[in-house]
């Protein structure tokens, strides 16, 4: 196991360590390399036993976990597993590594918390997409901590709230505040975050999921997002909405979209389980109480209970 590096000089903007699960010695060094020229700081551990009693003892040492499938003593869905039972490890963001193309394993990762799956050997270009999303997943929910702390009192007493979005970059901020309304926050915040992308992406900017695959694996996803936004044929917004019930909240996402088939969707299938919109669907799913569909797709609706509603 390698220790971390130096870390930076006070008053430098704070780096994010990576925790790398690999059994492979050498995939674990050229991985740890490439972590640490994108920035991160890196330590690994050799399989999943070690990783988990790694951040039960100390849970901050580790921003994010980026870990092998398929490994002895325990593996990277089993480790998974584990971490999302622990409420100081529930919200880490969990990359896995792959060397096959098992759509079985990918779904069940999905449904028991995995971010992202990421092919072996990893392309650096989407290697960074997918940590640049898992450090955007880190910022949002310090921030969300930060405005708990504050204004959970003040947010107690909103009864509904409205926003209107067009942006990929008003997700974030608009999950935090729709999330900081629930005691759960930290819970709902990454099935917010999924109801909101899929709004924009496949139902305001017509993305679909061979498309959005291809721009991230080029490393252009961002761009083409930008492009589209600013293109007047995707004219529109995506409203999102939050309303207090005697049983809980109740979150709402319409997108101006033409809807797509969800009822395939809400049943895990492996044979779908890379395509965007089933992946967002099984990360809000595991965030609410319950989520709905209605008419064509382009309205969903999610509750999270409260505590006295709960059944578990």
């Amino acid at each position: 196991m390698a220790p971390f590096p130096t870390s930076p000089a006070a008053g430098a903007a704070p780096v994010l360590r990576v925790l790398l699960v690999e059994d492979d010695r050498l995939a674990a060094q050229v991985l740890g390399e490439q972590l640490e020229t994108l920035g991160y700081l890196v330590e690994t551990a050799d399989n999943g036993a070690e990783a988990y009693a790694l951040l039960r003892a100390a849970p901050d040492r580790a921003d994010i976990v980026v870990s092998d499938r398929f490994m002895p003593v325990l593996d990277g869905l089993g480790l998974t597993r584990r971490l999302r039972r622990e409420r100081a490890t529930r919200h880490l963001p969990i990359i896995m590594l792959t060397g096959t193309s098992d759509a079985a394993s990918t779904a069940e990762g999905l449904e028991a918390g995995v971010m992202q799956y990421v092919a072996k050997p990893v392309e650096p270009a989407l290697l960074r997409q997918v940590l640049d999303v898992a450090a955007r997943q880190v910022a949002e929910r310090r921030q969300l901590a930060a405005a708990l702390g504050a204004h959970q009192a003040g947010f107690a007493n909103i009864e509904r709230i409205d926003f209107h979005l067009r942006r990929v970059d008003e997700i974030g901020p608009v999950a935090s505040l729709l999330a900081s309304l629930s005691p759960h926050a930290e819970r709902i915040l990454p099935g917010l975050r999924a109801l909101l992308a899929n709004g924009i992406e496949h139902g305001l900017l017509r993305l679909g999921g061979a498309a959005r695959q291809a721009h991230l694996a080029q490393g252009t996803l961002a761009q083409e997002l930008a492009r589209r936004a600013a293109d007047p044929a995707y004219d529109g917004f995506v409203e999102a909405a939050a309303q207090r019930l005697p049983e809980g909240l109740r979150y709402a996402v319409r997108d101006p979209g033409p809807g797509f088939a969800w009822r395939r969707f809400l049943t895990p299938d492996a044979s779908r389980s890379a395509v965007d919109a089933a992946r967002g669907i099984t990360v809000a799913r595991v965030a609410f109480t319950t989520l709905e569909y209605h008419g064509t797709g382009n309205l969903v609706t999610a509750i999270i209970a409260n505590e006295s509603q709960r059944l578990w």
